[in-house]
C-alpha cells in the first residue's frame, strides 16, 4: 500500500470546496495537475469519489463516506506533524535545566525572560541544586543542561564557560572588617552563616577552615537577612549582588586561592542537544558576552 499525502490533501480540499479550480489554487498547482491527482487517487482506490461535469463537482456516496472518515484523522496527522516540526525548530518542547542557586537568582532570570518572550510555547523546568547535584542530574539524564562550576575534568560532560565572579564576604554595615583586606582565614574569627546550597564549600574544604558555624540556610536572601540583623557573617558570589537587597550589609572581596569562580553550562557528551536547549545556550552565551 502506497499512501500518498499529496493525493489525500488534494481530496480533502476538493471535498470541502467542491471546486477543482479553488483546490488547485490552494495547492499552487494547475487545474490539470490537480485533476490528475484525483484521477490517480481514484485509480489507486478503485473507487469513483467525484461526479464531475463541466459545471459541477459532487461527492459520490462513497466519496462522502471517505471524506467523513478521513478528515478528522488527516487534520490530526497534520497537526501532529506541525507540532513535531515546531519541536525540531525549538518552538515547542521542554527546557530542563539545573543550576546553582546563585546563578538561578542572578544570571539566569533575565535570560529566561528573553527566552520565554522568544519561545512562549516551551515549558521551562529549573531545578536549583548544589554544584555536585547540578552535574549529577545532567549525567543521569534528568535535565539536559547544568549551570554551575566545573571543579575538575569530567569525561562524560561537555563544558561551555560563560563568565567569572568572585567570592565576597558579607558583613553588617560598620563591621570591623569593612575597609580591610580579608583572606580565607579571617572567616574563622566570626560566627558564620553557612549556605548549604552554596558553591564555596569546596574552596573552604581546600583551605581546611575551622568555621564557627551558627546556622545553615538554603536561601541567599535568608543569609543576607541574618547578617543584616547582626547574627553573623556569610559568603556569597558577586554575581548575585544585583538581585538582592543589600541594605544594611557590606560586601568585601575575599583574597587568596579559589576566590574567583568560573561558571558555565554543561551537557552530556554523547547526546546531541535538542533545538530547545541549543536556543537557550545561544542566549546564555550572548548574555555572558554582553557582561553579567
Amino acid at each position: 500500500m502506497n499512501i500518498k499525502y499529496r493525493q489525500l490533501k488534494a481530496f480533502i480540499l476538493a471535498a470541502r470546496s467542491l471546486s477543482f479550480t479553488e483546490s488547485a489554487a490552494a495547492l499552487s498547482i494547475t487545474q490539470a495537475s490537480f485533476s490528475n491527482l484525483m484521477k490517480e487517487l481514484e485509480e489507486d482506490l478503485g473507487l469513483l469519489l467525484f461526479e464531475r461535469t463541466t459545471r459541477s463537482c459532487v461527492l459520490t456516496d462513497v466519496g462522502r463516506s471517505f471524506y467523513d472518515n478521513l478528515s478528522g484523522s488527516f487534520e490530526h496527522i497534520e497537526d501532529l506533524y506541525r507540532q513535531m516540526t515546531e519541536v525540531g525548530q525549538g518552538l515547542r518542547g521542554r527546557l530542563l535545566i539545573s543550576a546553582l542557586p546563585s546563578m538561578a537568582i542572578g544570571f539566569i532570570p533575565p535570560v529566561l525572560a528573553d527566552y520565554r518572550a522568544a519561545y512562549p510555547d516551551v515549558e521551562i523546568v529549573l531545578k536549583e541544586r548544589t554544584n555536585e547535584d547540578v552535574f549529577r542530574l545532567v549525567r543521569e539524564r534528568k535535565v539536559e543542561l547544568g549551570l554551575g562550576i566545573m571543579l575538575g575534568p569530567d569525561e562524560s560532560l561537555d563544558w561551555i564557560p560563560l563568565f567569572s565572579d568572585r567570592v565576597m564576604l558579607i558583613v553588617p554595615d560598620g563591621h570591623e572588617l569593612v575597609g580591610k583586606k580579608v583572606g580565607w582565614r579571617t572567616l574563622e574569627r566570626f560566627p558564620h552563616i553557612m549556605m548549604v546550597t552554596g558553591s564555596t564549600e569546596y574552596a573552604m574544604r581546600v583551605q581546611n577552615l575551622r568555621l564557627k558555624t551558627i546556622s545553615e540556610v538554603e536561601h541567599v536572601a535568608t543569609a543576607v537577612a541574618m547578617v543584616r540583623n547582626g547574627l553573623g557573617i556569610t559568603t556569597l558570589p558577586s554575581s548575585v549582588m544585583g538581585a538582592l537587597n543589600f541594605e544594611g550589609v557590606t560586601a568585601i572581596p575575599i583574597t587568596g586561592k579559589l576566590t574567583v569562580r568560573r561558571l558555565g553550562v554543561a551537557y552530556r557528551k554523547e547526546s546531541r542537544l535538542t533545538r530547545v536547549a541549543e536556543c537557550f545556550v545561544e542566549m546564555l552565551r550572548a548574555k555572558s558576552s554582553a557582561g553579567t
